[in-house]
């Protein structure tokens, strides 16, 4: 009787429950690996499932062969356009913590779910609707199984988020095994992109970044002389070197001397800024967003003789650095990459804060900007090639931004291609590329 129902059961939560409750079972574990079998292309979970069955009852391994075997990335599915379409948002509200009440720590998700709404706002003005879900992912990944198990999630168009990196992992196979796009919002590290069509980053990765610099330095300093490139001792700054030193290499370059430091640590901080190697350079990259990294360079620069001085190229966050007198960020021989740049007094920005302010009654900040660049412009994306917009987004040009200046996915890429890079002309930003 087991036999000839278990053989009729086509339902998967209930093949869960069962294999639950009767681990041991070798008649279930069999018939659940011959429901696994039938059921198509298996997700990750399931063919892991199944491996666990086959050598928990050591069944006959090659009948299960077809099912085991990995399988190939999955193209972006066909989908019809809609009205209107459905986006959910996996932030860490952490709305079970009430140190809200007397803590801001959080504030940059609030920020940014805020600039999300009001871009759905303009998106609804220009005809295009979209509807956001959210889910509180709390602060740790059990949280956010709880919110990928719950089945309405599969129906959605698009994800966005989470911020934290090990929930970004989950998200981005949950993302491919159910084939909807998911952006992350503030993720610099390539490698969670990398061989998934359906996971993206807004922001430019750090590898990116490192190779739109290295491109400027090369025109812009040429390459006859060396370069000393200098970053901290961390994930994103340790992969801008990689792609710097290869990036500018390639382009005729040659790094004479590449130094990781610690910025808390003086005497390691010290170490890397030798002024016997900077002479002589043609220029210095200091990847590291550590205010004490600044102060550093420019304490060594100085030893240098403004004859021989190199060009000094560093992040645009340096900018917003109160141990960085506006003497020195505005020297003529500073330059920056800065993903974050905005026009401040551009029409599009200030269009925003008019309408933010009326909204929130405070002045936006960076994290709701870039909640509302970012709505704005993959809702926009949804309109025009629907939920698989891979191909759509790889042959576009460079979009310009309401806010930022642009932004680019070109050739298949999955994080932003569009990086600008500055100095200030008479303590005002002049952008150079």
């Amino acid at each position: 009787m087991q036999a000839s129902y278990l053989a009729k059961l086509k339902d998967r939560a209930t093949w869960q429950r069962l294999q639950k409750r009767y681990p041991q079972s070798k008649l279930i574990g069999r018939y659940y690996a011959d429901y696994l079998l039938g059921s198509g292309t298996l997700a990750d979970a399931d063919r892991q499932q199944l491996d666990a069955l086959v050598t928990q009852f050591k069944l006959d391994r090659s009948r299960y062969a077809p099912a085991l075997a990995p399988a190939a990335p999955a193209a972006p599915r066909a989908q019809p356009r809609k009205g209107t379409y459905n986006i959910g948002v996996l932030l860490p509200f952490e709305l079970q913590d009430n140190s809200w009440q007397t803590q801001r720590r959080n504030q940059f998700v609030t920020d940014l779910y805020a600039g999300l709404r009001l871009a759905q706002d303009s998106l609804q003005r220009a005809g295009h609707p979209v509807q956001l879900f959210a889910y509180d992912t709390g602060a740790d990944t059990l949280t956010l199984k709880g919110v990928l198990a719950l089945p309405e999630l599969a129906g959605l168009d698009l994800l966005i988020g989470p911020v934290y990196k090990s929930g970004a992992r989950l998200l981005a196979r949950y993302a491919r095994e159910h084939q909807i796009i998911c952006i992350n919002p503030l993720s610099q590290d390539a490698d969670l992109v990398a061989d998934n069509p359906y996971h993206y980053l807004y922001s430019p990765s750090a590898a990116t970044q490192a190779r739109a610099a290295a491109q400027f330095a090369a025109v812009s300093f040429g390459t006859g002389r060396p370069a000393v490139l200098l970053h901290e001792d961390s994930k994103d700054e340790n992969d801008f070197a990689a792609a710097y030193q290869a990036a500018y290499e390639a382009a005729g370059g040659h790094i004479t001397a590449s130094h990781a430091f610690r910025p808390d640590d003086p005497a390691s901080l010290s170490a890397a800024f030798l002024p016997a190697e900077l002479t002589g350079a043609s220029h210095v990259v200091v990847a590291s967003d550590n205010r004490k990294a600044g102060p550093a360079a420019f304490t060594a620069l100085g030893t240098v003789p403004a004859a021989s001085r190199p060009a000094l190229l560093v992040p645009g966050t340096w900018l917003d650095n109160p141990s960085l007198g506006v003497g020195q960020l505005g020297s003529a021989g500073v330059y920056y990459y800065h993903p974050k740049y905005f026009d401040k007094n551009g029409l599009g920005y200030r269009r925003f804060r008019q309408l933010y302010l009326a909204k929130q009654n405070l002045p936006p900040s960076v994290f709701a900007s870039q909640g509302f660049e970012l709505l704005l412009f993959f809702g926009n994306a949804l309109q025009q090639y629907g939920p698989a917009f891979q191909g759509g987004l790889a042959s576009a040009p460079v979009q310009p931004g309401a806010i930022f200046e642009g932004l680019s996915y070109p050739g298949g890429a999955h994080d932003n291609q569009a990086v600008p890079l500055l100095k200030l002309s008479n303590l005002e930003p002049q952008l150079l590329r």
